[in-house]
């Protein structure tokens, strides 16, 4: 059964690889410009190393007959921050994926095609893995990865989806710091990640309005975690808190860039949240002033 957990995540991965090549070579060139062999090389690294990494960290002396669980979405272990970061991943390895096809001056069609069904089969090898191990194929995981990169394609085809990117921000937790870092992993590091919806204000208001918000200033909200304690497997889950931002967020978009290479550059960027004046609220407590929200 190992041999067939492996062969399902080859065929994943030469699923991905043939996507990449169709209809990328442009009419009027008989062979890839240097720039898309560059990038036709990347990516199969890429593919080849995530499946190599996902066996040996995950999977490999793990295996179960396959099994799925539901593990109650926004009110599981992790209080929905996992399902989030399941939309978020594959919702910005589609949009990195669409822009550096687009850098490399492949079709439109081979752009779109590639920005999906590489995360796709990306998050769908990590589930069937799941499933194979003492872990569990997810729907729900997968549900997320889905309407992630569903996200990422409308927001391409739909002009006032432009004004809402998801972004993310990460600071080490208090509970890996004060272990000095032992044990720590960034997929498990929960108390550290906050999601953003980040919203373009300038794109938003009405024209007679926009000269009096700066293009560069968006206003974004974060949905984070705390008291997560990914290696005491007896913690009182009890304690468990939710934690909601609100605050300003920088357009790197709006980065002026004559160079392709540059605006791509912004645009893969703009991904993250950069740290920004804001408000915090845990739980049941009262909000609070952060002149740099970090968590």
């Amino acid at each position: 059964m190992r041999l067939v957990q492996t062969l399902i995540l080859i065929v994943l991965f030469l699923v991905g690889f043939k996507s990449l090549a169709q209809d990328s070579i442009p009419e009027k060139e008989a062979r890839f410009s240097q720039r898309q062999k560059f990038i036709i090389a990347g990516l199969t690294a890429q593919q080849a190393a995530s499946v190599y990494f996902e066996y040996k960290w995950w999977w490999e002396n793990n295996y179960h007959p396959f099994h799925h669980e539901n593990d109650g979405g926004f009110n599981n272990y992790s209080l929905g921050i996992d399902k989030v970061g399941h939309f978020y991943t594959s919702y910005m390895f589609s949009n990195l994926l669409y822009e550096l096809m687009k850098w490399g001056k492949f079709s439109e069609k081979s752009s779109e095609w590639v920005s999906v069904v590489l995360p796709f089969a990306w998050a769908l090898s990590i589930e069937l893995g799941d499933g194979f191990s003492k872990y569990a194929f997810s729907s729900q995981d997968l549900l997320a990865n889905s309407i992630g990169i569903a996200y990422a394609v409308a927001q391409r085809k739909v002009p006032v989806l432009k004004n809402f990117t998801f972004k993310y921000s990460y600071f080490p937790s208090d509970y890996f710091r004060e272990r000095n870092m032992q044990g720590w992993s960034l997929v498990s590091d929960y108390d550290g990640h906050i999601y953003w919806l980040s919203a373009d204000m300038h794109g938003l208001l009405p024209k007679k309005l926009k000269p009096f918000w700066p293009k560069y200033i968006n206003l974004a909200a974060g949905y984070g975690l705390q008291n997560f304690r990914p290696l005491d497997l007896n913690a009182d889950k009890t304690i468990l808190n939710r934690e909601f931002h609100i605050g300003l967020d920088f357009n790197l978009n709006s980065i002026p860039a004559k160079k392709q290479g540059w605006k791509t550059f912004f645009k893969m960027a703009d991904h993250y949240h950069l740290p920004a004046p804001g408000f915090s609220k845990v739980g049941s407590d009262e909000w609070q002033f952060k002149a740099l929200l970090l968590r």
